[in-house]
Order: C-alpha cells, then sequence, then structure tokens
C-alpha cells in the first residue's frame, strides 16, 4: 500500500444514476429519507412514502446536481432521490463503500463545485468527463489507504471536556401541545429592497437571507427600518433560517420580520425556544418554493399550551434559562 496519487475518469471509478422527479403536490408524508438539492441536513429535503417508480437506494452517494450545486453526501440509510440529485457508488463492487471512505471522497468530490452553479448544473453529460485526483496501489483507487487515513485523523481529535452541573432542563414534553398558527402569535412586516449598489459602508446592520452570523450581511449607512426585540425569517435565499435580532436593524426584501402581538411579550429566552420550532418547517420550503408571507401567517407552529388554549411563555422562557449553556447560546 503507498498513498501516489493519480487522476482517474469520473465514470472509471463511480457509477451514477439521476434520482426520479416526484413533484411536491404528490409526496405523501413517510419515514423515508428524500434526497434532493439542499445544502444543509445531510441532503434530505423531506421524509415520505416513496412511489413505486422510485428507487430505493441505501449506502451510496449523492450529489445535488442543481440549486445547491456539486455539495456531495453519504447515506447509511435507505432513502430516494428527486432528480435534482445524482446518486454515485463505487463501480468495484468488491470495494464496500463505508462511512470512512465516504468522509475521504466528500471534499474530493465537493472540489468540482466551483465550475457549476444554479445557471449551470451538473449534467449527466458533464460529470462524465471530470476527473478526479485520488490515492492509488497498482494502478487503482487505494480504497484501503483513504479508510486507513480517514480512522488516523479521527484517532487525533481531542475533545475538551467541559464542566457540567448536575441541574437537567424543566420538563416541557409531559405538558399540553397545540399547532397554533403564525399569523395569531405575530405581527408581519417586510424589509425593502436595497440594491448592492447603493450600500455604502456604515453601522447598520443589513439583515439579508443568509444562514450564518445571525442574518447579518453587512453593516450598511442607513437608518434602520425596524427597531429590535423581533424575529427576522428568510422566505428566500436560505429559506426557513430564523434569527432574534436585539438591536435596530434594516433588513431586505427576501426577509419577513416578525414582532409579537398586543397580548404577549417577546425576550431573548422565548425567541430562543419560537426560532427552533419555527425552523422545523424549513423543510417545507426550498429556494424553489418561497416561504412567502401567505404561506407564512397560515403555517402552523407546536407549542406548549396552557389551560386557555394560548401559548405558554413562562413555560418557554423557564426551559431555555434551565438549559445548562444558555449563557453560551
Amino acid at each position: 500500500m503507498n498513498n501516489s496519487m493519480k487522476l482517474f475518469d469520473f465514470n472509471s471509478v463511480f457509477c451514477s444514476r439521476r434520482g426520479e422527479r416526484h413533484i411536491e403536490a404528490d409526496q405523501v408524508e413517510g419515514d423515508i429519507a428524500y434526497i434532493s438539492s439542499t445544502k444543509m441536513n445531510n441532503g434530505i429535503s423531506a421524509y415520505l412514502t416513496p412511489p413505486d417508480f422510485m428507487t430505493l437506494y441505501n449506502n451510496k452517494l449523492t450529489l445535488s446536481n442543481s440549486g445547491s450545486v456539486g455539495y456531495c453526501f453519504y447515506h447509511d440509510y435507505d432513502f430516494v432521490a428527486s432528480d435534482h440529485a445524482t446518486v454515485i457508488w463505487i463501480k468495484d463492487e468488491s470495494v464496500k463503500l463505508n462511512r470512512d471512505i465516504a468522509l475521504y471522497l466528500k471534499p474530493i468530490i465537493e472540489s468540482m463545485r466551483y465550475k457549476y452553479n444554479f445557471g449551470r448544473e451538473i449534467k449527466d453529460d458533464r460529470l462524465a468527463k471530470e476527473k478526479i485526483l485520488l490515492p492509488a496501489y497498482g494502478g487503482n483507487p487505494d480504497w484501503r489507504f483513504m479508510e486507513t487515513y480517514v480512522q488516523s485523523l479521527r484517532e487525533k481529535v481531542k475533545w475538551s471536556k467541559i464542566p457540567t452541573s448536575n441541574h437537567s432542563p424543566i420538563s416541557i414534553f409531559d405538558r399540553k401541545w397545540d399547532e397554533i398558527e403564525m399569523d395569531k402569535l405575530f405581527v408581519f412586516k417586510k424589509g425593502k429592497r436595497l440594491v448592492k449598489t447603493d450600500m455604502q459602508s456604515g453601522q447598520t446592520y443589513f439583515i439579508g437571507a443568509i444562514s450564518s452570523n445571525n442574518g447579518v450581511r453587512q453593516l450598511i449607512d442607513e437608518e434602520p427600518l425596524h427597531e429590535g426585540n423581533c424575529i427576522t425569517v428568510n422566505y428566500n435565499g436560505s429559506v426557513g433560517e430564523a434569527f432574534y435580532q436585539e438591536l435596530p436593524f434594516y433588513a431586505s426584501d427576501d426577509v419577513n420580520v416578525l414582532y409579537p402581538k398586543s397580548w404577549w411579550i417577546l425576550n431573548r429566552n422565548i425567541a430562543l425556544f419560537l426560532i427552533t420550532i419555527i425552523k422545523e418547517n424549513r423543510y417545507l420550503f426550498s429556494y424553489g418554493r418561497k416561504w412567502n408571507t401567505q404561506k407564512m401567517k397560515k403555517s402552523k407552529l407546536k407549542l406548549p399550551v396552557g389551560d386557555d388554549g394560548n401559548p405558554d411563555f413562562n413555560l418557554m422562557e423557564r426551559y431555555i434559562l434551565s438549559l445548562q449553556y444558555v449563557d453560551k447560546l
């Protein structure tokens, strides 16, 4: 065994097959992972009961060929794939794919991402022309080296033990929960379009439809459009990402701004609880199916409720405060 490198034709090493189209209107909720073109959640966009025409896979890789183009994921469980994903497996049937080999392959396969984008998809003929650089032995991919290399990295990872306390979070799952429309809870306001050429560096937070940095894309020289103490939810871009905004800010038109209705009071702790529930709706939407204001208003959040049927905000806050590392959230 050695670790010399060789450039292989993609199709000489892997078999690949595009998934099957299954429109959302026909999807039935179930237990099988449905892999589409999202870069989140290991490529899983929903769990469904697949129709007979869809192929059931296991222990395979998938590659997003449109949408979030070029993201690669490993699935060691049953799944089906949409036509926005390509299923990939090792051509040599004597080689069994496993998690370690998959972890080695993932960044190498994803390195082709720079060639593609939303307007230039990874079509079958383009994938057939790709080459992949792999460790080789005797002229063939050295799968054993890939596996042991990842295993050696795992052994080097050191985990720092964080001191824990003896207390546990308060119980919330023995309480009554109910589904409540977001329109009952929030006053909805919209962001405002601001083109990049009009943006000047300043001191106002600009909230865009991104999934990181609490939604803050940059600081701009504009007066804030919105007061703080609210929740922002992306209905475009990174659809369904939600953040608590403590300070005044300017939001893009790809963001909905949610303020509490007059009968309840929002604070940071309650917001942290609600954001987790709001983000559970993400799998229903995507770049191609936006979570617009009307859909969002009708969306339901499953929340703990009191005897009056209204959300138990006091319980939500006490639960967040009971978490061991709440000060680091």
